[in-house]
């Protein structure tokens, strides 16, 4: 009888174990469900609240990535994975930068106009004398070696209507004749240089601002043309009638020829080789031009260049082309109203100028 009691209190105290056991799981369950519901929204970086998604911070991403790269043991690059073991996007390989196309050699501007070679900054600084517009910029600089003095001048010109030449009294013919300083004053030059003297000589090719006044060849010839071009012509590569067209601005005879595709010519059948003033032109490009008129005949200041002399300081200082104008006496370099070297003999008057 004992036994049986005892065994029936054994089986109410499983039965309410039971129940304990069960309760405590449903309340598990229960605890379990409102911490996941309280924990996940945060886990999605989500508000609470109302639900919605918001990006993860891009400072996180930042850190993110900089702790992956640096890592001590990076993935090796075929995996596809990243550091905590995620599947990677794909990303497309970034589009190659296109190679910049280089810039085409300027062609020779038909109309004239060489804005796109003419120079934005001054040219000028450090020079001896400068002029700077927004079509013309100049500067000169006085050189003095081996006993002799010279001016470079270095002109651009944005169109070729600033490169100018003027007559004598305002006129063309023979026996006309005034100093190249009151010449460039009549005309209002900032600067201007002596030219080939035309009217000393009966023959030789004359074109002045794009009007011929003659067309007799003699030595050697140089035309400037409207693309701003210069070249030099022989006399026995010359043909009037098939070179002096429309297209050329200017034209001066006297020579010889001193520089030729940037190499120096053989002068040596010049009539004047020993040294003496000279006056010059000289060309790099379309629009780019230089002016070269040497002191001489003064003992003790400048005893003056030999033609080769001269051609070899063009082809110094870069140029493709030069030619040699009137010399001696009438070597005249002009700008802002003086006359900037030292003519022997205080200067010769001559028949007409190159001016801008």
């Amino acid at each position: 009888m004992e036994h049986a009691r005892s065994d029936s209190k054994n089986m109410e105290w499983s039965g309410a174990l039971v129940v304990v056991r069960d309760v405590l799981i449903l309340f598990m369950c229960l605890l379990t469900l409102v911490l996941v519901w309280l924990v996940s929204p945060q886990l999605l970086g989500g508000d609470a609240g109302n639900g919605s998604i918001v990006p993860a911070s891009t400072d996180v991403l930042s850190q993110s990535n900089a702790m992956t790269a640096s890592s001590a043991n990076p993935l090796p690059a075929d995996t596809g994975l990243t550091a905590n073991g995620v599947a990677a996007a794909e990303t497309p390989a970034p589009t190659p930068t296109p190679e910049p196309t280089p810039s085409p050699t300027p062609e020779p501007a038909a109309n004239g106009d060489f804005s796109a070679t003419f120079p934005a900054a001054d040219t000028g600084a450090g020079a001896l004398c400068s002029y700077q517009s927004d079509t013309v910029r100049i500067a000169i600089d006085a050189v003095r070696t081996d006993g002799v003095t010279y001016f470079v001048a270095d002109v651009y010109v944005k169109n070729i209507d600033a490169f100018k030449t003027a007559f004598a009294d305002g006129s063309y013919g023979r026996g006309l004749h005034e100093m190249p300083l009151k010449i460039a004053n009549d005309n209002q030059a900032a600067f201007a240089v002596s030219g080939d003297y035309y009217g000393a000589r009966e023959q030789g090719v004359v074109v002045r601002n794009g009007v011929l006044y003659r067309d007799a060849m003699s030595d050697d010839v140089c035309i400037l043309r409207k693309d701003g071009t210069l070249s030099v012509y022989k006399k026995s590569s010359f043909s009037s009638l098939d070179m002096l067209d429309d297209t050329v601005w200017q034209a001066w005879a006297f020579g010889p020829a001193l520089v030729e595709n940037g190499t120096a010519c053989d002068t040596s059948d010049s009539r004047i080789k020993v040294k003496n003033p000279r006056s010059a032109i000289g060309y790099y490009e379309p629009g780019h031009y230089c002016f070269i008129v040497v002191d001489g005949r003064q003992s003790g200041y400048s005893d003056g260049m030999t033609l080769d002399e001269l051609a070899n300081t063009f082809v110094s200082l870069g140029c493709v082309t030069a030619y040699n104008l009137d010399g001696g006496a009438t070597a005249t370099m002009v700008f802002d109203g003086a006359v900037v070297n030292r003519p022997v003999n205080g200067g010769r008057s001559s028949s007409d100028i190159i001016y801008f």
